[in-house]
């Protein structure tokens, strides 16, 4: 048992309880969060949907296992409040679908001994084929991590950066307020960890709200926060050229398959061309080419997959009505 938890595992959510019960599942059934070295903190942000009675019982239960409800929705401000609101020696941004892989709090936490004492920023990015942790100074560092800067995910702060943090409100508007500071804290150190593990898995949102604007928030507001660093010359234009290709080819084209085929699974916005708005920006680009094989592609998988999950339903349904008549008939 410990006083001091090393990792928080701090949670902002919002009308997601279904999800969000099997986030908190994935957690305390691991040794670390039995052990206290690890704790869970979620700020809800007064959601309308049954969060308070679903999750007020593990706060009840565990007391390594902070809850709190906020009056009104604040909405990117609860980022800053759950961060500010964690006891750990490190505090890690977390979304309410994530759900943790078996082993994963202890990597993490083998991750906060390992840095306790020179405490760089620590970027949590998925297995990329890559080793399981590197170090770079600041400019390899953002190309390294690229547009995954953007996931909420990524983020982790340690207890001493957390002064007055939900003051700190800078970037909350743009809808990328953690893109901003890990710029910020990265380019203060020099640097950033980057761990190339997979810890984490993501559960699917049905409806996932994406209405903010795919290009307004991922093309313009994250190169708005890039700027300074261009303009003082922590990165360059060539980097600023790799960044824009990195997002055209390994973002974009999946977004704007399914905004195309127009996915009722999700809810774009009504007044954002996510498709004109990236060949405005990228058709006169040399691999704007390579963007659109890699965008038919994916056009092409979604429909087989659309045909065949039609297919499929249309099969069960056959299958149901033959047992319903078998069960009358018998």
């Amino acid at each position: 048992m410990m006083d001091k938890p090393l990792l928080s595992i701090c949670i902002p959510t919002y009308n997601r309880v279904k999800y969000l019960e099997k986030s908190i599942e994935s957690v305390i059934c691991q040794n670390e969060f039995k052990t206290k070295q690890v704790e869970i903190v979620i700020c809800d942000n007064a959601s309308t949907d049954n969060t308070e009675e679903i999750v007020g019982k593990y706060a009840d239960k565990y007391d390594n296992f902070f809850y709190y409800r906020n009056k009104k929705n604040i909405h990117g401000d609860n980022f800053l409040l759950v961060l500010s609101k964690g006891n750990g020696t490190l505090r890690r941004l977390c979304n309410d679908t994530l759900c943790f892989e078996a082993g994963s709090l202890k990597y993490m936490c083998d991750i906060v001994k390992k840095y306790i004492k020179t405490k760089p920023f620590i970027c949590w990015l998925g297995a990329k084929g890559k080793p399981s942790i590197e170090k770079f100074n600041f400019r390899d560092s953002v190309k390294e991590a690229s547009y995954w800067i953007t996931s909420i995910a990524c983020f982790s702060i340690w207890d001493y950066e957390c002064a007055g943090i939900e003051k700190d409100t800078y970037g909350t508007e743009l809808g990328l307020w953690q893109v901003r500071k890990m710029l910020e804290l990265a380019s203060g150190k020099n640097g950033m960890v980057l761990v190339n593990k997979t810890l984490t898995s993501v559960q699917t949102v049905y409806k996932k709200d994406i209405s903010y604007g795919l290009y307004h928030v991922f093309y313009e507001n994250y190169f708005m926060l890039l700027n300074p660093y261009f303009e003082n010359g922590e990165l360059t234009e060539a980097d600023r050229d790799f960044l824009e290709k990195d997002l055209l080819l390994g973002f974009f084209p999946y977004w704007c398959a399914n905004w195309k085929l127009r996915n009722t699974a999700l809810q774009y916005s009504k007044t954002e061309d996510l498709c004109a708005s990236v060949y405005q920006q990228f058709h006169a680009k040399p691999y704007w080419k390579k963007y659109e094989r890699k965008f038919h592609r994916i056009c092409l998988k979604l429909r087989v997959k659309g045909v065949a999950e039609k297919l499929l339903g249309k099969i069960c349904g056959i299958c149901v009505k033959k047992n319903v008549m078998t069960t009358v008939i018998l």
